[in-house]
């Protein structure tokens, strides 16, 4: 073996290295935010709910877009607050993913990001999140009609099924407006195996399919 083919394969193994090291401690955080995420549920599953007939009027990015009003003051600071906000997991496709707030790169480090201006898990109308292909949202690739979706937020588990599939320039943010009706739609760059900044978006449209009453308070 001469010295190239040395440098060659020196090279490969560092590669895989790096890639090994970043996927088990990208999965050591996921585990993190899904334990975070259990303690945050729990705590708040024994915070009375605050004396008020009036819903709380919450900011939004967009005025059009509005939170389910079951929503108490109390959960919303907890969620802006606490780390993930929800769960998001496809079981055919073995994901679990934490889904925080934001879609900023210190966000989608350590799972899914929920983009600004959409509505809120645990709420209704067109709920939007975001991800790496390369990391978080890689089994998207696989990804079939008819697929279900669960998203679990503080408030309750909603099962959504997969109805379209779609590749959109980056510039298309059609695909984030309000579609009246329960939805959820989850964003990464494609194609899945680019090397480099990705020119597309690859889309999934799921439509609820059971929307459970909110988690009961003690």
């Amino acid at each position: 073996m001469n010295h190239l083919e040395t440098s060659l394969w020196l090279s490969g193994l560092l590669l895989i290295t790096i890639f090994v090291i970043g996927a088990y401690r990208r999965d050591l955080i996921r585990q993190e935010s899904l334990q975070e995420f259990e303690r945050t549920k729990q705590a708040l599953s024994l915070t009375p709910l605050p004396q008020t007939t009036k819903s709380p009027t919450l900011p939004l990015a967009k005025p059009s877009l509005s939170p389910d009003p079951v929503q108490s003051e109390v959960q919303w600071q907890s969620e802006r607050t606490s780390g993930a906000v929800a769960v998001l997991r496809i079981a055919r496709l073995d994901m679990e993913i934490p889904v925080h707030d934001g879609t900023d790169e210190s966000v989608l480090s350590k799972g899914a990001g929920l983009i600004e201006g959409t509505a809120r898990p645990g709420g209704r109308g067109n709920i939007a999140i975001a991800a790496h292909r390369d990391s978080f949202f890689r089994g998207l690739r696989d990804v079939a009609y008819g697929d279900l979706i669960e998203l679990e937020s503080f408030q309750r588990k909603a099962t959504y099924r997969v109805s379209a599939l779609a590749v959109v320039e980056p510039d298309d943010v059609q695909v984030l407006a309000e579609t009246g009706e329960a939805a959820l739609t989850l964003v990464t760059c494609y194609p899945f195996h680019f090397v480099g900044h990705a020119p597309q978006r690859f889309i999934v449209r799921a439509v609820a399919t059971d929307l459970s009453p909110p988690v009961s308070r003690r």
